[in-house]
């Protein structure tokens, strides 16, 4: 299931994915791409959660990336057991990242979704990286926000 969460540290990519090292960056995230959960600071029902977050886990060469999250780990357990209302995706997409071209559609697993970041240049547009094939990864830019993403599925 996909949820939305305030992401305080993210050990990826030279920690570039955390635009908010104060106040954390809000990004959609997938419940199947989560591993080794554990209380950061707090307690389960209130606290913030550490885990190991993988960007593609249909591929045997990515290891998990490790995150915290502004996420108590009871409301982490609840995420994963919920299930999504709709398995696909569909979202409008800019052809070739272009936010001056008209939107095609385009169709995907949720299983295949990874995440989602709000694009810095426009409150109505995002950044949603999802796996195309069996290893590789990509990158698009869509015309929605992360909570409408999350209201699709």
């Amino acid at each position: 299931m996909l949820f939305l969460s305030h992401v305080m540290s993210w050990q990826a990519d030279s920690w570039k994915r955390v635009r908010d090292t104060v106040n954390g960056t809000q990004y959609l995230l997938n419940t199947n791409r989560l591993d080794s959960i554990r209380v950061q600071t707090g307690d389960a029902a209130s606290g913030t959660s550490s885990l190991f977050y993988f960007d593609n886990p249909f591929d045997h060469r990515d290891s998990g990336h490790y995150m915290v999250l502004n996420y108590p780990v009871d409301d982490l357990i609840h995420e994963i057991n919920t299930a999504p209302t709709h398995g696909y995706l569909t979202l409008d997409v800019y052809p070739n990242n272009d936010p001056t071209l008209a939107t095609t559609e385009i169709t995907f697993n949720v299983a295949y979704f990874a995440y989602a970041v709000i694009d810095e240049n426009s409150a109505t547009r995002s950044w949603v990286t999802y796996a195309e094939t069996g290893w590789d990864t990509k990158t698009i830019l869509v015309e929605h926000t992360p909570a409408a993403i999350l209201a699709m599925v």
